[in-house]
């Protein structure tokens, strides 16, 4: 059985948003792959969480209805997983998480079987993929956001189901916004073994309080803010960035991955990310 990884709060960045502040599209594979070693070789960070993008793949464009995702796929350099996979172990690269393809709720929460059949491949894709990269968590999207009606129990065992393929990786679910009639996403995730908490998301709904009653279960925490003066702010929030991160480390003694997910990035930003990041590095010593 598939154990807690035994971090002890290591800082992890998400790559595909960076490319930006190189003047470079999220969807250019290895401009994200060279921002790494880069990173990797003269920053003090831990590692990254990797995107897998709907972009690289020639078989199935992105399904969740935005033009602008449409015109980045027809344009984007295709690759297939394995070769992705064999791209970043050359590299050399630390590697703490994989973000699953973010439409794989979407063809789950389907009334089409053959779009619920894709999405179990894809599934099936991703924790392949993490276990082949040696990371261990895999973090999914895995219900429709815009959808009004959907069974979570049904989700719920098909990732159970799939997962003890993969006794090596973690299935991690994301609290991702819904749109299911009376319900939260803290009310979705918990019922799933492992959980990815998004501050942006318990921040929306107000709910960042209730996640401690499922401390244990959480295993990465995506990290939101934008820069300003080289440290990191939360926009339109009823918390601040710096306390709760304090709070989630000491009140809740959480010891697993923190994961930044850096919002309104711009060009030539990369100089004042990476000192932000080092702001994260010093206040958890």
């Amino acid at each position: 059985m598939t154990v807690k990884p035994g971090y002890q709060n290591l800082i992890s960045l998400s790559i595909a948003p960076v490319n930006i502040t190189v003047g470079k599209l999220y969807s250019d594979l290895m401009v994200s792959i060279e921002l790494m070693k880069d990173i990797q070789r003269e920053y003090n960070l831990d590692g990254f969480e990797f995107q897998c993008l709907e972009e690289w793949d020639e078989n199935r464009p992105p399904v969740d209805g935005r033009k602008a995702r449409l015109d980045i796929w027809r344009g984007s350099r295709k690759y297939s997983i394995e070769r992705i996979a064999d791209l970043l172990k050359d590299a050399k690269l630390n590697i703490l998480s994989v973000h699953a393809k973010r439409d794989i709720g979407i063809y789950l929460c389907s009334d089409n079987s053959s779009d619920i059949e894709k999405g179990k491949r894809l599934i099936h894709e991703a924790l392949w993929f993490t276990g082949e990269i040696g990371s261990s968590v895999c973090v999914f999207h895995l219900w429709d956001t815009r959808k009004q009606d959907f069974d979570i129990e049904f989700l719920r065992k098909i990732l159970t189901e799939i997962s003890l393929e993969y006794p090596g990786v973690i299935a991690s679910v994301e609290n991702v916004p819904t749109n299911l009639k009376g319900c939260t996403p803290y009310d979705l995730v918990k019922e799933f073994q492992w959980i990815t908490l998004d501050l942006q998301w318990a921040a929306l709904y107000n709910e960042l309080e209730k996640f401690v009653e499922i401390k244990d279960r959480i295993v990465n925490i995506h990290l939101r803010g934008e820069l300003e003066n080289s440290r990191w702010v939360v926009r339109n929030s009823t918390f601040e960035f710096y306390e709760t991160l304090n709070m989630i480390r000491e009140s809740w003694n959480y010891k697993g991955i923190l994961t930044m997910e850096p919002n309104g990035l711009k060009v030539g930003e990369f100089d004042e990310l990476m000192s932000a990041m080092g702001t994260l590095k010093k206040h958890i010593e």
